[in-house]
């Protein structure tokens, strides 16, 4: 599987995922979801004091020139940013293997069940992914009573 394949399966699972309390007590993927949506609002708040800070923290504000402060911080802030940029992307790579992941099985005998409640044909090998879009279907078909059997 490769890089680029992986971030947008990891897009397309993350997507997918239904957002529910009992789900999210068994598996990760919401806790993760969470943290992704905060990330989006944190972070480019984050990046910008990380900015002015370095610019602060180096005479900005005291009649240096601002090209003679970035010389002296600059790399220790672009390393910040940089790590800071990277962190969705770790999130939405652990998305993309996630995905694949092969069900354990009780999950599988999960999906057969809840496969023949929605009148479609399990896969013989479903991952994960094929798990949250069946789930999803039978949340939206059934409501969160069909949870109560996972």
């Amino acid at each position: 599987m490769s890089f680029i394949k992986t971030f947008k399966d990891g897009i397309k699972y993350m997507e997918i995922w239904p957002e529910d309390p009992i789900l999210g007590s068994i598996f990760t993927e919401g806790r993760v979801k969470y943290i992704m949506r905060l990330g989006k609002y944190l972070l480019p708040p984050f990046i910008m004091f990380l900015i002015v800070w370095n610019f602060i923290m180096g005479g900005g504000l005291k009649g240096v020139e601002f090209f003679y402060t970035l010389k002296s911080n600059w790399p220790v802030t672009l390393c910040c940013v940089l790590f800071l940029l990277v962190l969705p992307l770790q999130g939405y790579y652990w998305f993309g293997k996630r995905a694949s992941v092969k069900l354990n099985k009780k999950q599988k005998l999960y999906y057969e069940d809840l496969c023949k409640k929605l009148q479609k044909e399990p896969l013989l090998d479903p991952v994960m992914m094929d798990f949250a879009v069946t789930v999803k279907e039978g949340l939206d078909k059934f409501g969160r009573d069909i949870l109560k059997t996972l």
